[in-house]
């Protein structure tokens, strides 16, 4: 009869320990992860710092498709507030173009010694291009960022960064972002435009921030 009451003494010890591990356990098992942040709020701070960069440098391959035609070329595209200026090398054979702007005007010149101004450098492009090419829009696009004007249509990733932009008619892809000298800032690398039959194709090989 002792060893009865014995035996039932040890199993009740050890159900009291399982008792007591239990909670520990289905507590770990439930613990949810820290909140992330939302996809809002990171596309806010990204953006306010992106439009922080006034002064940049991009240099990269340019791929142009209107209807049946196309051409590229590599491009270097340096902006210091208010102007920039585009480095075109190679565009329907015409070796090098200049686009250039002050802020107020924008002239374009040819590697031949011709040269155009106009206050619009869209119109300007189509005029001696052949292509409206946005780059009014095309200098916040490149940094993943909506131009001033009509609202856009973002869609963003878990990181703030944008994945997929339409604004003006234009849809905007971005398919690769990259490390650049700034902590913790990656901008573009891969972007696609397209509006109708005209695609622009951005693959960026350099960021001089």
């Amino acid at each position: 009869m002792s060893r009865l009451v014995r035996r039932n003494s040890k199993n009740r010890f050890f159900i009291g320990i399982i008792a007591l591990f239990i909670p520990t356990f289905l507590l770990t098992g439930c613990a949810t992860p820290p909140p992330s942040v939302p996809k809002a709020t990171a596309w806010s701070a990204r953006q306010t710092r992106l439009m922080q960069l006034a002064n940049w440098q991009v240099d990269g391959r340019i791929g142009v498709i209107s209807g049946q035609e196309g051409w590229h070329a590599t491009f270097q595209w340096v902006q210091r507030k208010p102007g920039y200026r585009i480095d075109l090398l190679g565009p329907l054979g015409q070796g090098r173009v200049v686009i250039e702007s002050d802020g107020e005007e924008v002239r374009v010149q040819t590697q031949e010694g011709q040269s155009w101004a106009a206050p619009d450098p869209d119109d300007l492009l189509e005029q001696t291009l052949g292509v409206r090419l946005p780059v009014n829009g095309l200098r916040y696009w490149v940094r993943g960022l909506p131009a001033p004007g009509p609202a856009p249509v973002l869609q963003t990733d878990t990181e703030g960064r944008l994945t997929r932009l339409e604004q003006n008619g234009w849809v905007i892809e971005y398919l690769i972002y990259a490390p650049t000298s700034i902590p913790d800032l990656d901008l573009p690398e891969r972007v696609i435009a397209q509006h109708g039959d005209l695609n622009i194709k951005l693959v960026i090989q350099q960021w001089t921030l």
